[in-house]
């Protein structure tokens, strides 16, 4: 009893879930590799372009219209490695989960296209499934404008709806909307649970990570290098105003250097968070186990009990 009780722990799928990852880990950072890397890629170029090139486009330019072609042929070659990337990165919230179950039925992670293929050959319904959580974390966003008040359905509406991914790779006859209702009820009496398990995964996954990538770069003296290249933000903007506004209301003034920190920062959370994504997805999917074990229900691809011969005998003779 004791045992069952620990396997069903929340402690042990972290525990579980980083032996995976980390007995993984090159393969994991391969693999998100691309769907990172790409989507940074693509911006930079399609901005670098398009801004740098801006002023030359205009001056050798005929008229403002084909100006503004010419801006927009540039901008489409990183449109499209960012677009690739970010499609690549959406179909790794599913093929992980699959990985996972091979993980965990094989005791190792290969074949990765047959892995994407758990989304990919479902592509038009999950399309349709991504625009439904797109419009659900719209509702979230806005709701969370009022603070405090809003803050507290978020929160429940998160937890409840947490493994719609894990409910949509593994369980496929589901549609769209029932992915939503299947996730709610799996979370339904095990929502502390799932709370803190979230919590738990979003500390390690971004904030301890994130903290740890930081202090190395501060140590070699990489931060304020980095934290250079964003400077032009702050020069952009109109900050003597800003500054004479916090002054008269005796609030600490903004410099360009904390606009490049906060920027800096917040594009190292971004991209530590999208390459911790397996750490997650691997928890979520191992947790999505448990909780169809609790609610007595066999997972998907389990073998039905073989029947004894005396029960078919039995059944044959009620027939």
């Amino acid at each position: 009893m004791a045992n069952a009780k620990v396997k069903n722990s929340i402690f042990y799928v972290l525990f579980e879930g980083l032996k995976i990852y980390f007995s993984n880990i090159d393969k994991f950072l391969l693999y998100m590799l691309f769907p990172v890397l790409g989507q940074i890629i693509g911006l930079i170029l399609t901005f670098g372009l398009t801004i740098g090139l801006a002023d030359k486009v205009a001056a050798k330019a005929h008229n403002m219209h084909s100006a503004m072609l010419i801006i927009l042929l540039l901008a489409i070659p990183g449109l499209l490695i960012f677009l690739k990337a970010f499609w690549d990165y959406m179909v790794a919230y599913v093929a992980l989960n699959s990985m996972t179950e091979g993980a965990v039925t094989t005791g190792h992670v290969y074949d990765f296209q047959s892995h994407r293929e758990v989304a990919t050959r479902r592509s038009f319904k999950y399309i349709g499934f991504l625009i439904a959580v797109g419009f659900l974390t719209i509702v979230a966003i806005l709701c969370n404008i009022i603070p405090i008040v809003g803050l507290i359905p978020t929160v429940a509406f998160w937890v409840y709806f947490i493994l719609v991914f894990q409910v949509f790779t593994f369980e496929p006859e589901l549609s769209v909307k029932e992915c939503f209702k299947r996730s709610m009820e799996l979370v339904k009496g095990n929502w502390f649970r799932t709370f803190v398990l979230m919590l738990l995964l979003g500390f390690f996954s971004i904030f301890i990570i994130t903290e740890g990538v930081s202090v190395v770069f501060d140590c070699i003296h990489l931060t304020d290098k980095i934290c250079s290249l964003f400077d032009f933000v702050g020069m952009a903007l109109p900050l003597e105003y800003v500054n004479k506004a916090l002054r008269y209301l005796k609030l600490n003034e903004i410099s360009v250097g904390l606009i490049s920190k906060i920027i800096y920062m917040s594009i190292l959370s971004t991209i530590v968070a999208e390459f911790s994504l397996p750490i997650r997805s691997i928890c979520y999917s191992l947790w999505y186990r448990i909780l169809v074990r609790l609610k007595g229900e066999r997972l998907y691809g389990d073998k039905k009990p073989k029947k004894s011969s005396k029960q078919s005998k039995k059944e044959k003779e009620d027939e």
